[in-house]
């Protein structure tokens, strides 16, 4: 009998720690309803999240913690249906190794700057490379990245960023609302 009260036990403590632990998220999120349409989700298990609108989109913002493999993240989505998929990540030294080797097979842009600066998927090549054939759009996603920004995604259902390490600033309008103009501006391209 006692090792069932130790496992309660230790579940409640679980539960109250991660509930404390997202106050702190949830409060931030809150504080998105002075700019923007939407509130912030009820539900207390799932990582903290805002829904509402933007500029006639349906808007995702979600905290996302640390888990022993990853750190916490801000991913933003904005809902839009799309006919291709395109993930979109930062070259870095292991991915030029793997393209050396013959490991990884990008899409080319036929844009040199672009393809040296950025990893890009797709499964279905030609659509990804008319959507990138747009300098506005590639100049959003440098803008984005630049910004911290590791990873643009577009699914068929909704298009989304998200950052590593999100700080309380990246929600302040001063911050998030470029960075929803950028998002918008992908998601008017598809």
């Amino acid at each position: 009998m006692p090792g069932i009260f130790s496992i309660i036990f230790f579940l409640l403590i679980f539960c109250v720690l991660y509930l404390f632990a997202n106050r702190s998220k949830k409060a931030a999120l809150k504080g998105l309803s002075a700019f923007l349409t939407g509130s912030v989700s009820k539900f207390p298990f799932r990582p903290p999240t805002f829904i509402g609108g933007y500029q006639g989109f349906k808007l995702s913002v979600i905290l996302v913690p640390a888990d022993r493999y990853s750190p916490d993240f801000l991913h933003i989505s904005l809902a839009k249906s799309s006919t291709f998929k395109l993930t979109i990540y930062k070259e870095s030294l292991l991915s030029n190794l793997g393209k050396r080797v013959g490991i990884v097979h990008e899409v080319k842009t036929n844009d040199e700057i672009f393809d040296k600066e950025f990893l890009t998927f797709s499964n279905r090549p030609a659509q990804a490379m008319a959507y990138l054939n747009n300098a506005g759009i590639k100049n959003a996603i440098r803008e984005l990245f630049n910004n911290g920004f590791n990873a643009v995604s577009i699914g068929y259902r909704r298009i989304s960023i998200q950052k590593p390490e999100c700080i309380s600033g990246d929600l302040q309008p001063e911050n998030l609302t470029p960075t929803l103009q950028k998002l918008s501006l992908l998601a008017g391209g598809l």
